[in-house]
This record gives C-alpha cells, structure tokens and sequence, in this order.
C-alpha cells in the first residue's frame, strides 16, 4: 500500500496531539513496513517524522491566505499529489476531507469545536466546514476518535456514519514519565525560578481558556499568597484583543512564564515537574495534556465534559470552564491537602496506564484497513 499522511495540519496544532500523532505514524512505520508511507508537509514550517526506510517526506507549497485557495488546495492541488504517488489510502490528521478525490479517506477527530464553536476557526476554515464538513464527514472512508463520548456524539450530529467510526483510545509518548526530586528541582529552577508552578498546555487558543486559567490563578494566589507560579506553554499565533498581550497590565506577571511551542523531550521534563496541569478546556475534546500529566504522576484539574471525565475518571479533578471560582477552589484544594494530591497521583498513574500507544496503532492499523477494503 501506498499510505499518504496529510501532516501539514500538524503544525500549528496543539503540541502534545502533534506529538502524539507523529509517535502513532512511527509505530504505524515500524509495523508495517512492507508499506510505503508518504508525509506530506508545509515546505515553510520545520517537520519531525519518522527516519524510516519505508517513510518519504513531500514538501508542498502549502500558503491558504482565504476560502479559494483553500478549496484549492483540497479540490484540486491534494487529489493532483494522490494521483501522483498512486496513493491507496489518505490519513487526515487534525484536517478536512477532499471531496474531490476517490482515494479512500480516514479522517481523525479529536475534539468537537469545529462543531459547537465554529466561530473560533480562522474564517476560510470555517467556510469550508459549513460548505463542504458534512459531504466531507460522509465522502470519508473511516473515521476515528480518541473518546467513546466524541464518538457518540458524532452518531448523534450524524446517524449514517455509525458504522464507519471507530474509538480507538488515546496515548501520549513514552516520554512522560514520573520524574525524581532531583529532576523536578532542576527543571523548576531552569523555568520558574525554583518555585513549584501549575502548568497550562493551549498557548493563547481561545478554545482552549486561557482567560479562565488567569482569572483561576488570580483567584488563588489572591487567597493563599503564595509564590506558586504560572507556566504557559503552546501555539502562540497572532490574535485580535490577544490575552497575552494582556498579561503586562495582569496583576500577578511576574508570576506567569509564557513558553512557546516546545520540543516534546522539553514538555514531558515540564509536565513531570509541574505541581497540577490546568485543563478548563472550553470544548468537548480528547485532553492529552491530562493523560500526559497522570502518566507522569501529576494531578489535574480539568474541564467537566464527559470526554475529559472518560479519559481522567476518578484521577482528576473536574469543573465548570466557565466556573473560575471552582477551578480556582480545586487548585487550594490540591495546595493545602499533601493527602488528596498523593491520591490523585497514584489513581492517575493507574488511569494512565490503561492508553497504551501500541494498542492504540494497532487499533488504528485496523482502521486503516477497512478504509481500503471498503
């Protein structure tokens, strides 16, 4: 088979998904290596892929300035690229389905923003989804989702697609892991000046918070006075009335770290070091930044969605993303109580235990399998 992965939504996406999703397509590599895969990706933006023989990496020209140049893109430009490499099958990660071409299509879902928040997507993707996302839903082959809840809800949006999408659970890297006193003292003395921090993974995505986070961690620095810091880390991309650009009128500034898009050795030392992930997401999505943090032992509060609450079970603490002052109450709690965060890191462990990458890929193989034989 000839595989084609469409990875130039990767980047730009959220860094422990792309992370996740490049270490499924290594191990789809290594197991199938009488296969040949092909990863396109932006000529523009730095890339990681597998270093394997039976992978090629496709720079394309890929510059979508409006709506037209995007249905260019996949009406036109993307089915030329199939038909070229004699492509058997089409992997679309964090993307749209081409209605164009008849390569059979698997399409990941890994949240459901682009359905109940529209108004957050750049205006040509949105476009596109409310011309084209529901023959693209049904012109896919198979689709897949991280979460047994995101799947049922698709059912329900769309009943026809019941018996072409499949759950396969989520996974992070092997790379998050619980780290030593020693490991967690250097990395809070390399980013937060040696102070114990809560961690905030979404960069300044408006889905993702981030104004709750800091509304939170005002709250909480308000009545504990402590000297608890804040990092940010994620996609920063140019925004109108950007919160961060914000953050030198906030109050506590000196207290919050922004981080760019990190490498992910970088993240899983900073996730294992970090006293509590913040995950208050404002939509309903597959959270791997709380599977990373209780895999690598650290407590979590997150948003209250079923799919988040699916994913964490009883490892996690779960409010209101739009209730600051619970948010904010969740984080006094894991502050004060040496018990409760005890308990939070072993159940997650436990919890985390259960994602497992390789069963994940050979879940997905299977998938994919179906998608060419349909």
């Amino acid at each position: 088979m000839h595989i084609v992965v469409n990875s130039i939504y990767l980047h730009g996406s959220q860094p422990e998904n792309a992370s996740f999703i490049e270490e499924l397509f290594e191990h789809l590599c290594t197991k199938s290596s009488e296969h040949h895969f092909y990863f396109l990706v932006n000529k523009s933006t730095n890339h990681h892929y597998p270093a394997a023989a039976n992978a090629t990496i496709i720079p394309v020209e890929y510059t979508v300035k409006n709506f037209a140049s995007l249905k260019i893109w996949e009406s036109i430009k993307l089915p030329f690229i199939l038909k070229k490499l004699q492509a058997t099958v089409l992997l679309q990660p964090f993307g749209l389905c081409s209605i164009t071409t008849k390569v059979p299509q698997v399409l990941f879902v890994s949240d459901l923003f682009w359905l109940h928040q529209p108004q957050l997507l750049p205006a040509s993707i949105r476009l596109y989804h409310r011309l084209f996302g529901k023959k693209g839903i049904h012109k896919a082959a198979r689709m897949v989702t991280f979460s047994q809840s995101i799947q049922q809800q698709l059912i329900s949006q769309y009943p026809n697609i019941s018996n072409k999408i499949t759950a396969i659970g989520g996974a992070v890297s092997a790379l998050f892991q619980p780290a030593s006193y020693e490991q967690k003292q250097q990395t809070k003395d390399g980013y937060a000046d040696g102070r114990n921090y809560f961690l905030f993974v979404g960069g300044n995505n408006p889905s993702k918070n981030l104004v709750g986070v800091l509304k939170a961690f005002s709250s909480f620095k308000r009545w504990q006075k402590s000297n608890m810091k804040l990092l940010i880390v994620g996609t920063m991309t140019p925004q109108k009335n950007d919160v961060l650009k914000k953050i030198g009128s906030y109050k506590y500034k000196d207290d919050v770290v922004v981080l760019q898009v990190l490498a992910p050795e970088q993240l899983a030392s900073i996730t294992a070091a970090a006293f509590a992930v913040i995950a208050p997401y404002l939509y309903e999505e597959t959270a791997l930044p709380m599977l990373a943090a209780m895999q690598s032992g650290v407590p979590v509060v997150a948003s209250n969605f079923p799919a988040m609450e699916e994913l964490g079970g009883d490892a996690c603490l779960y409010a209101s993303p739009n209730e600051v002052d619970e948010i904010a109450n969740h984080l006094k709690q894991l502050y004060r109580d040496e018990q409760l965060q005890a308990s939070l890191k072993a159940k997650g462990l436990e919890q985390a235990a259960k994602y497992n990458c390789e069963r994940t890929t050979n879940a997905f193989w299977e998938v994919l399998v179906q998608a060419t034989t349909s």
